[in-house]
């Protein structure tokens, strides 16, 4: 079992939450998915080996905008998202995430906290630390993906 933090659109503010910081001590992963490069800096720092991550269309850096991790067998497609303008619709991850043969994609960009299943892709998008205060606590157990998202108090 390995257990995965999975965050987004940070912009520029990491929450002083002894919550959030105790969950990121006990994770085997730190997932950042863009608008947050001083963040994403800030973590690879403090937990080297944890973090993966993306760059969003807030960060002004073009490269690494996508990535596939595998861990315990399931593979996770990380996009910021704006690339697949999932503002208006899921439905280019849903195809990009078929395509790559993925089990859960990975996405922020829209700042609302949402998991959605289709079929056997699973669909999360964490929300925004900065304003929907909401993250993404991951659990992979033999093979599969259990989501929950949590809210900061």
């Amino acid at each position: 079992m390995k257990n995965i933090i999975v965050i987004s659109d940070t912009h520029g503010r990491l929450p002083d939450n002894e919550i959030l910081w105790e969950a990121f001590d006990n994770a085997d992963f730190i997932f950042h998915l863009g608008d947050g490069a001083k963040e994403i800096e800030k973590l690879k720092s403090a937990y080297p080996g944890k973090v993966r991550f993306v760059y969003g269309n807030w960060d002004g850096i073009t490269n690494q905008c996508e990535e596939v991790v595998e861990i315990e067998g399931v593979k996770f497609f990380l996009t910021h998202g704006h690339n697949y303008k999932v503002k208006s619709s899921d439905l280019n991850l849903q195809m990009k995430g078929l395509e790559l043969g993925a089990d859960c994609c990975l996405y922020g960009h829209v700042h609302r906290p949402q998991i959605t299943q289709y079929g056997n892709l699973k669909l999360i998008n964490p929300g925004s630390l900065t304003y929907s205060k909401t993250y993404c606590y991951m659990s992979v157990v033999n093979g599969k993906v259990l989501a929950k998202i949590v809210e900061l108090r």
